[in-house]
């Protein structure tokens, strides 16, 4: 049951690696500066920040699952 946490905590954190790295990504791409202002976010732009969204959400899951790990341990 512990490896099957600790393989469950790997790939969440794998997975918020990988959402945050396209969402950046996504951002960098899909901004536009040097446009007018209708066209300056591409769609590109909010789904980068969707995936930092889902990046932020992951990390929060992992701080918690840890957070109630490490506490369950010390007593």
């Amino acid at each position: 049951m512990k490896f099957l946490r600790i393989v469950g905590i790997l790939v969440a954190a794998l997975a918020m690696v990988g959402f945050g790295l396209c969402g950046v990504l996504g951002v960098m791409i899909g901004f536009r500066p040097y446009t007018d202002a209708a066209n300056m976010f591409d769609g590109t732009f909010f789904m980068g920040l969707a995936g930092l969204a889902i990046c932020a959400t992951l990390a929060w899951f992992l701080v918690r699952r840890l957070n109630r790990a490490f506490r369950a341990s010390g007593k």
